[in-house]
């Protein structure tokens, strides 16, 4: 099983040094960060995000989830990628962030095809994050997708993606 965990700081002022102490504690489950907010010359939202890539004993990894639900003034979501096909797809207007994850098995073809779709739908694509992974005994890959823009376009891309066989297609949104 593959787990990836989206944390949505509601104050990013009051709230990130706390989450910091807990995601320090639990570093050891921890082999991808990316940690992200809106910056421009006039404004630092005090909202930010962090998606995690987590490995480890599965113990261990909900002992995380635990601890950050517990400390309150955070939003957490989580995708997990089984053998099993995802059935819970959420879309939402108002959402004001969506991560798509993707993991998808070695197959050139398979790859390709991706990289194309990735490509064609990259007005869609703010943030992207790619990752070395291990899918049932044999090497994947695993890309987390922020999206923006268009919502039809942020569907399209999803189900275009679900459409290729040997790619997994997880959704979280805040």
């Amino acid at each position: 099983m593959i787990k990836v965990l989206g944390i949505k700081i509601i104050d990013r002022i009051k709230e990130a040094g706390l989450t910091q102490v807990i995601l320090s504690r639990h570093a050891s489950v921890i082999t991808t960060r990316l940690g992200f907010h809106e910056v421009t010359d006039s404004v630092c939202s005090r909202e930010a995000c962090i998606i995690l890539h987590l490995n480890g004993d599965p113990a261990d990894t909900d002992k995380l989830s635990s601890e950050l639900e517990a400390l309150g003034g955070i939003d957490i979501r989580e995708m997990t990628f089984t053998a099993e096909k995802e059935t819970l797809n959420i879309n939402s207007v108002n959402s004001s962030v969506e991560i798509l994850g993707i993991l998808v098995e070695r197959n050139i073809d398979v790859i390709v095809s991706v990289q194309k779709l990735l490509t064609s739908y990259g007005c869609n694509i703010r943030t992207r994050l790619g990752v070395n992974e291990v899918f049932f005994g044999e090497p994947a890959g695993l890309i987390i997708l922020e999206l923006k823009g268009d919502e039809k376009q942020r569907i399209l891309l999803e189900n275009d993606l679900k459409a290729l066989k040997q790619v997994h297609v997880r959704t979280m949104v805040f």
